[in-house]
């Protein structure tokens, strides 16, 4: 047999091409037509499951009775207590705080002023 024209194997291709699209676009439309009949479906069932809410609703209402009743009786009172454990006066101590100032490195503690000596206002901080 002879060698194929190069002219008669892009036709071919081309066609199969085509088809391969034209498959595409049916298998598109028939899935979107499958979605637009489910959510159809899912419609309808929302609307009949909304009316039959509605017209149990109906029924229900006029078969409701208000019944006014006062009732007497020793109030029941229940105290909660909160222990805290913190020193109202927020006061650490002076031995509380150089152990807390001992921890940050770097600090070093001002001496203690003598008798009759009176710190620097900046002494220490």
């Amino acid at each position: 047999m002879g060698a194929l024209s190069p002219y008669l194997l892009l036709g071919a291709g081309g066609a199969w091409l085509a088809s391969l699209a034209a498959a595409a676009h049916l298998a598109y439309g028939a899935g979107k037509d499958a979605e637009t009949a489910a959510q159809s479906r899912e419609d309808k069932a929302a609307a009949v499951a909304a009316d039959a809410a509605a017209s149990a609703i109906a029924e229900a209402i006029p078969r409701i009775t208000v019944r006014h009743q006062t009732v007497r009786q020793e109030v029941e009172r229940e105290i909660q207590t909160r222990d805290v454990y913190r020193n109202p006066d927020c006061d650490t101590g002076a031995d509380s705080l150089r152990l807390f100032n001992s921890t940050i490195p770097g600090f070093v503690e001002p001496a203690a002023p003598g008798p009759g000596a009176v710190p620097a206002p900046d002494a220490g901080h």
